[in-house]
């Protein structure tokens, strides 16, 4: 039999304090005092203060010298999701220029290898195909041999898990599914040497996530 763990006071805190940013009761600038904290969460200051410390370490704190800690504005909205995807977009053009420019051969086999894992799953949850999506957009930058837009782009995928509002994780989700329609038809152009179509695709691709928003 086993025995559930009991939650440390400082997780509780971390959680509601987390909750209270993610629900906008804590607004981006907004000062975090523990004293208020304390009596809200009926919680002592120490469990307090270890809570505003890991929230700092997550990116929803920030500290102002001799001020204290604040909120962060680290809230993804829609619109700022748009600016994220726009950006993977022009990543993901200069790794198909660079495929074209230095004649690169670009592993088919590998992603074929995934579209039938995602078939055989046949998932019905779209939180599944922006894992999918993830691994996709990396696997297209690895062709940039730059270890920077790879960054880039684990943390977009990673932010909005950890940042993104109710909305924007419910618009990458069903826009990602639409994205594992397409990686076909991109390996189908790249096998020709079709570029502009590929490009054309993920013009598509990061259109798809506007739509679905707008439908």
């Amino acid at each position: 039999m086993t025995t559930k763990r009991k939650e440390t006071r400082e997780s509780v805190c971390y959680r509601e304090i987390k909750k209270k940013i993610r629900n906008g009761e804590l607004k981006p600038g907004d000062r975090l005092i523990e004293n208020t904290l304390s009596q809200q969460l009926e919680i002592s200051r120490t469990p307090i203060r270890k809570a505003i410390g890991m929230l700092a370490a997550d990116g929803y704190v920030e500290y102002n010298d001799f001020r204290g800690a604040f909120v962060r504005d680290s809230i993804i909205n829609k619109e700022r999701y748009f600016e994220m995807t726009e950006i993977i977009g022009l990543f993901l053009k200069q790794a198909i220029q660079k495929i074209r420019t230095k004649k690169i051969a670009f592993n088919k086999m590998r992603v074929v290898a995934k579209l039938v894992e995602i078939e055989r799953e046949q998932p019905t949850d779209p939180a599944t195909y922006f894992e999918y999506e993830k691994w996709f957009v990396s696997d297209l930058l690895t062709y940039m041999k730059n270890n920077y837009y790879l960054k880039i782009s684990d943390d977009f995928f990673n932010n909005i898990q950890e940042f993104g509002d109710e909305e924007v994780i419910k618009i990458a989700q069903n826009a990602c599914v639409k994205t594992i329609a397409n990686i076909q038809r991109f390996i189908d152009a790249l096998d020709v040497q079709d570029y502009d179509k590929c490009i054309a695709i993920i013009d598509q691709v990061i259109d798809a996530h506007v739509l679905v928003a707008y439908r």
